[in-house]
């Protein structure tokens, strides 16, 4: 299972901000990203790169032909900021 989802820091915890559906004690594995500052311009463009990393790994390998539109940045980049939402 993979999936993305938002959490809060608190009392030296991550509390993700939505139920999750994992079996009790489950162990996971977490990349971390501040998401409550500004990005400057490099970590923007890291950031960028990772949602065009994960939508890319999110296509079924057998979509038939997508249309410009499905594949422009404008496109993938709005869609993963919907799914962060």
């Amino acid at each position: 299972m993979s999936e993305h989802i938002r959490a809060i820091y608190e009392n030296g915890v991550l509390r993700p901000l939505q139920p999750l559906d994992l079996p009790e004690n489950s162990v996971v594995e977490i990349d971390v990203r501040d998401v409550s500052e500004k990005p400057d311009e490099k970590s923007d463009n890291k950031f960028k790169i990772g949602v065009f990393e994960e939508w890319m790994a999110s296509l079924d390998p057998n979509t038939p032909g997508l249309t410009d539109e499905q594949i422009s940045r404008e496109s993938i980049y709005e869609e993963q900021i919907q799914k962060q939402l």
